[in-house]
């Protein structure tokens, strides 16, 4: 079925890392796009976690805040949910949000909590909560499901799992992602492919890439962009890994990512992909039709939404050893030294957002997946092509060093430079080398 849903136009500058939280790419206004959208989601009612209307309400009213980095369109609706939890609560709540860019957040934050002059609680990427509850700035959330009575098993086991530590509850999810394959189905028509059939394993990735290619066009088949992702998913697809994190035993040199790094570079070298890319130009040539195909996250979902282009979304191809994509999304922490009325308050509104009311207009309105049992079930989620597509896709999620202290140093200082190297036609051994030597002298090996 052809999805053509309005909205308008994003910019696409990517945020940085896979699994960081907000959206620093999505700058453009999109306010009129986000109101037309949640118009069809205001009716949905939810009150499985929400206040009855004939609650008590409190005796004093409770200021509760959070810092986050949602800098985008999608900070937009994360207020105007805030306010909507606000104008509704019958428990004299009133949550304020401080929105700031990632890097100030990283630097302000832990100061914050430490001095007790932090927010009441938090919203970051899955990717700093082990760093956080490691270093004391962490409540143990444990009891939230009973005191609540927000029923656990209403949601994905693998997103709920991203904000335990050691066994220990510290976090409640916001929203979980991962990457996926876009590709151009009025593209794919135009070269005598199926449009409703786009490639599931590598070698279909391939073969797909080549015939949607056309030099005389200035069309590309695939993105391959030099400084997103770092392809670990393409590693796992063939059995290979990078890094043991439990021993950090360094995995990169093997068979299987050798002949990974060589299928690359072949594909590249065929001028299936527009070389020297980053993944914001890959995101702009998809959007503008040059590249057929992409792999990007699902924030690129409204500004395609909002040209009308018809195009899918499906899980990343699998390769010899099966598909997998790295995990990304948020979650809310409860930030150390909270007395008992803030814990409850922050509680109420935790369980608040996990509402399927609450989780469906932010799926519908920002094209994040859908993590909720309950949700998968709602016709008006059924019934968006996207939507489904990227809720079923977020089966093959896998952790990609979250919570690792070298995670950064890797992504930066080991496999950036070393696609770069593969995708510029350098000897695939020596960079692969190269790669290994500098990540054991990360890991102090």
């Amino acid at each position: 079925m052809k999805k053509r849903v309005l909205s308008l136009l994003l910019a696409g500058v990517m945020v940085a890392g896979m699994a960081g939280c907000g959206s620093a790419e999505n700058t453009a206004d999109t306010n009129s796009s986000q109101e037309t959208l949640a118009e069809t989601v205001e009716a949905s009612t939810d009150t499985s976690t929400e206040s009855s209307e004939e609650a008590t309400p409190a005796s004093d009213p409770i200021d509760i805040s959070f810092w986050c980095n949602f800098t985008g369109s999608d900070g937009d609706v994360l207020r105007e949910i805030v306010q909507e939890f606000n104008d509704t609560n019958t428990d004299n709540i009133t949550v304020s949000v401080d929105i700031m860019d990632y890097s100030t957040l990283l630097t302000k934050l832990p100061a914050a909590v430490s001095t007790g002059t932090g927010p009441s609680f938090m919203l970051a990427g899955i990717e700093l909560i082990n760093e956080y509850a490691n270093n004391g700035m962490l409540e143990d959330i444990g009891d939230f499901w009973d005191v609540t009575g927000t029923n656990k098993d209403n949601f994905y086991e693998n997103v709920l799992a991203k904000s335990y530590v050691n066994g220990t509850q510290y976090g409640v999810p916001m929203q979980y992602n991962l990457q996926y394959l876009y590709y151009n189905k009025d593209m794919f028509k135009d070269a005598g492919l199926d449009p409703d059939a786009p490639p599931t394993t590598f070698e279909e990735l391939e073969k797909d890439a080549m015939a949607l290619t056309d030099s005389s066009k200035g069309t590309y088949g695939i993105a391959l962009p030099t400084d997103y992702g770092y392809y670990v998913q393409y590693l796992w697809g063939n059995g290979g890994d990078v890094i043991n994190t439990s021993t950090d035993e360094n995995l990169l040199i093997s068979d299987e990512n050798k002949k990974t790094l060589q299928w690359l570079q072949e594909l590249s070298k065929e001028g299936v992909s527009p070389s020297g890319i980053t993944a914001a130009e890959a995101d702009t040539m998809f959007q503008s039709g040059q590249v057929a195909m992409e792999m990007s996250g699902p924030w690129n979902i409204n500004a395609l939404n909002g040209l009308g282009m018809n195009y899918g979304i499906t899980a990343i191809p699998a390769g010899s050893d099966g598909a997998y994509s790295a995990e990304g999304g948020c979650c809310w922490m409860l930030t150390k030294g909270a007395d008992d009325a803030t814990r409850q308050a922050v509680y109420k509104f935790m369980a608040y957002w996990l509402s399927d009311s609450v989780l469906k207009k932010w799926s519908t309105v920002n094209g994040f997946p859908v993590w909720s049992y309950s949700l998968l079930k709602d016709a008006d989620i059924q019934n968006n092509d996207i939507l489904s597509s990227v809720s079923a896709a977020s089966t093959i999620g896998r952790d990609w060093h979250l919570g690792y202290s070298y995670g950064s140093q890797i992504d930066s200082d080991v496999m950036k430079p070393m696609i770069e190297k593969v995708l510029a036609g350098e000897d695939v051994e020596k960079s692969l080398q190269a790669a290994s030597d500098t990540l054991n002298s990360i890991i102090g090996k």
